[in-house]
């Protein structure tokens, strides 16, 4: 479950260190070029390495070619440096990065587009019945409505953490515009939760509370 309204997103469960030691284990198999061992961590990462994926792409063809992606830079990345923290979080930076890298690539002016009501009905008007707490395919649904940069910078905010500065000079865009860009991106999609889910957006009701981030 998901409570989009307070803009707060549980990012996947650790696995247990065992799990971890495994993924480990691979990794340097990985290393070595080993076939079987890249292909039991494609497996075992996949729906993780496609989940955050699916929170940057405008589409899930385009969030499963940035998945595809990451793992051929894991991959080639692997013989030079072999992690000794967790593989998973090691992956889920090159995933990020490469939705970075492919949104850069493929607009040249991506962070400054607006909401367009014509891009906003292409998705559709169903509704879900007045529960505030979504689940995981309707916060996808949603996000994929943003502008690919307003999309972008609320991920980055959000869900990776990054201040504002630290977000301008990863996207080569200036603080400012990713403040506007994120504040954009929270009144839109609450505008979208309530028109197309029904939710009250009462910012004043109980237990509603903006999470702390890095400014």
């Amino acid at each position: 479950m998901f409570t989009l309204l307070t803009l707060s997103y549980p990012l996947t469960s650790s696995p247990p260190p065992g799990r971890e030691e495994g993924l480990r284990r691979l990794a340097r198999a990985a290393a070595s070029h080993d076939a079987a061992a890249q292909r039991r961590i494609y497996n075992k990462l996949y729906a993780y390495a496609l989940s955050i994926a699916l929170h940057y792409a405008g589409r899930r063809e385009e969030a499963e070619e940035i998945t595809q992606d990451a793992f051929v830079k894991l991959f080639r990345q692997l013989p030079k440096q072999v992690p000794t923290g967790s593989v998973r979080t090691y992956f889920g930076r090159i995933v990020v990065n490469t939705a970075i890298d492919l949104l850069r690539k493929r607009q040249r002016e991506p962070f400054v587009e607006e909401m367009s009501e014509h891009a906003a009905a292409a998705h559709g008007t169903s509704r879900n019945a007045g529960d505030a707490r979504l689940q995981q395919d309707e916060i996808y649904r949603l996000l994929q409505m943003l502008p690919a940069g307003y999309r972008m910078v609320f991920n980055l905010h959000v869900l990776e953490g990054y201040s504002h500065p630290e977000i301008a000079r990863r996207l080569g865009i200036t603080t400012g515009t990713s403040k506007s860009n994120l504040s954009k991106a929270r009144r839109k999609l609450r505008e979208l939760a309530a028109a197309y889910y029904q939710l009250d957006d009462n910012p004043t009701a109980p237990g509603h509370q903006n999470p702390t981030h890095r400014e």
